[in-house]
């Protein structure tokens, strides 16, 4: 059976975009998110003001495409982010995480804060700001599932609160695993690329894929070149020869965006992505509203 959660997000001045605090049922953990000139009110709550967190500093990239994240660790947040505050001017939001029992320790942040950064460079949808990995601290074996579950709620949350930067399992919590159907976006004879669909709408493109070097003029300006560029920047998609190949399996946020980045122009990915059988990705869609 599928496992569901409860999730309470707490808008504490009434605004959608104000200071916002996020409790997952039956969870020690807590979010508390909110922009720069909110800090004062934040670094006042009493879940702030004492015991560690692990937080995100947020920003949107001046010309669109992925988001700037910096992740990072404290004891004390109130001191530490205000030298953020004066140190980097980039950032527009925060997010801490913290526990409410006060069971999360110095070591217990160091290996969510390192965790955090190696697998959002894995994933590769937002831009790291961090100039250095930070290693796993020791940590006891019968902790390290506990640390776990608070990495999962967290990347759970951050997508609730519109930072859309991890993946999640393909398969919910509780649920049997199903071979999942695959698609393909082809373009010419040497353009293909292979993807799955995911639970939560999104499309999985598998590692060795192909993607088109070729670009329409009209998509230089479309909001797909950036993420595109982006990509190459960050060596998840590779030059060889004519093409440009998948690196690692990356998961795009629609199948639209997928095979416009893979075909290098405005496509509609829920009719350019086809099953073996030449079934479309909207045809398939469609099937399953009839039943």
């Amino acid at each position: 059976m599928n496992q569901g959660k409860k999730i309470t997000i707490f808008l504490a001045a009434g605004l959608p975009k104000g200071v916002r605090e996020v409790r997952i049922d039956q969870w020690s953990g807590k979010a508390i998110c909110g922009p720069r000139n909110a800090l004062n009110e934040i670094i006042t709550l009493p879940e702030i003001e004492s015991g560690a967190c692990v937080y995100f500093l947020i920003g949107s990239s001046d010309e669109g495409g992925l988001l700037n994240v910096y992740v990072g660790e404290a004891d004390g947040f109130k001191e530490r982010i205000r030298d953020h505050d004066y140190k980097k001017d980039w950032w527009q939001d925060v997010v801490v995480f913290v526990s409410q029992d006060g069971s999360l320790t110095k070591t217990g942040i160091q290996y969510l804060e390192s965790v955090c950064i190696e697998r959002l460079k894995k994933i590769g949808k937002c831009n790291l700001k961090n100039a250095n990995n930070p290693g796993v601290p020791t940590i006891p074996k019968e902790d390290v599932s506990g640390l776990e579950v608070f990495y999962e709620n967290l990347a759970t949350i951050m997508p609730l609160l519109g930072y859309d930067i991890f993946v999640q399992s393909e398969f919910t919590s509780g649920k049997t695993p199903v071979t999942p159907l695959v698609f393909i976006c082809k373009k010419g004879s040497n353009i293909i690329a292979t993807g799955h669909l995911l639970e939560d709408g999104k499309m999985k493109v598998l590692k060795s894929s192909t993607a088109s070097l070729e670009e329409t003029p009209s998509f230089q300006t479309h909001p797909y070149k950036k993420l595109k560029d982006e990509l190459v920047a960050m060596q998840r998609l590779s030059v060889q020869g004519t093409t440009l190949v998948f690196t690692d399996d990356y998961v795009f946020d629609s199948s639209s965006a997928a095979c416009g980045v893979i075909l290098g122009r405005s496509a509609s990915g829920p009719l350019e992505w086809k099953s073996k059988d030449g079934i479309t990705l909207k045809e398939v869609l469609n099937s399953r509203l009839k039943n």
